[in-house]
């Protein structure tokens, strides 16, 4: 089977590329909390209290079509400084080599943003969106209901020049019975790529479910930080609705300790390296650099 230039083996039918597009610094409770609610502007506080964390971005092929979720940084924002989104100026700064946008790495692997069939905006912070200009040419871009919606309602937090560049599409959460509050999204229909609603941090986030053989990983988003976020019961400092970020938090942690989980992957796990995970029935092949 093969889409494009892709080959798809009997064996491994769903490739996935996890890409750092460059790191961001911020304020230690941004990803983890803290009992100052303050702390997350990072007002006041040490060098010690800093963190740089990989901003990602996913290539998923499959025989279906080839799936971007999110855009990660434009290098440009390294350089400017003072363009940043919403509240997000005063708390986050983009640190991102040009060969580390994401057209860039696309073209490692010899694509074009054109050869994109679908990006999926996992949520519409800047760090998940400012890439979005790179890839303009895909041939669409989508994100849920309740994200759109908010990002009309509030701009402190978010901004629409952004994205100008492009019209984002909204998508449905069907009542399905999955994830934290039991709403999700049928990429293809068949099962293979689903979005799962995870609410807490935004109100339109979601995680993805990929799955092959009854084995599945989970590209986690911002629904988590890292593996001490459900290893420790750490919620995120930043949250439009703390029950429901509670909800979610557990939904990954049942995920992460299912056997039939293969690997939960969070968006800015300073432990997850750049790599490409292939998936088969019942196998899982992961490469550490991408090839």
């Amino acid at each position: 089977m093969s889409i494009g230039r892709i080959q798809f083996s009997e064996k491994y039918m769903i490739k996935v590329y996890v890409f750092h597009t460059g790191r961001v610094r911020v304020d230690q409770a941004i990803p983890f909390g803290d009992k100052n609610p303050l702390a997350v502007t990072g007002l006041f506080r040490g060098q010690d209290k800093k963190l740089r964390l990989p901003v990602s971005a996913y290539l998923i092929e499959s025989p279906e079509g080839r799936i971007l979720v999110d855009t990660g940084w434009d290098p440009e924002s390294g350089k400017k400084r003072g363009r940043f989104l919403g509240i997000m100026k005063a708390i986050s700064t983009p640190i991102a080599r040009e060969d580390e946008g994401v057209d860039s790495k696309l073209a490692q692997l010899g694509l074009r943003p054109a050869d994109i069939d679908e990006v999926f905006l996992s949520h519409l912070d800047l760090d998940h969106v400012d890439g979005i200009r790179l890839v303009r040419d895909a041939k669409r871009f989508r994100a849920s209901a309740e994200e759109i919606k908010d990002a009309k309602e509030n701009p402190f937090r978010y901004d629409k020049k952004e994205w100008s560049d492009v019209t984002i599409e909204p998508f449905e959460f069907q009542n399905t019975g999955i994830g934290p509050v039991g709403r999700s999204y049928d990429v293809f229909g068949n099962g293979s790529v689903v979005l799962v609603s995870t609410p807490g941090h935004s109100s339109g986030l979601f995680a993805v479910k990929i799955t092959e053989g009854g084995k599945y990983v989970i590209l986690a988003g911002d629904s988590v930080y890292a593996r001490r976020s459900w290893e420790e019961g750490l919620l995120p400092g930043l949250m439009a609705d703390r029950e429901a970020a509670e909800k979610s938090l557990e939904w990954i942690r049942s995920c992460a300790q299912d056997p039939n989980c293969l690997g939960v992957f969070a968006n800015h796990d300073p432990e997850i390296k750049e790599q490409v995970i292939e998936m088969g029935k019942n196998e899982l092949s992961v490469e550490d650099r991408l090839a």
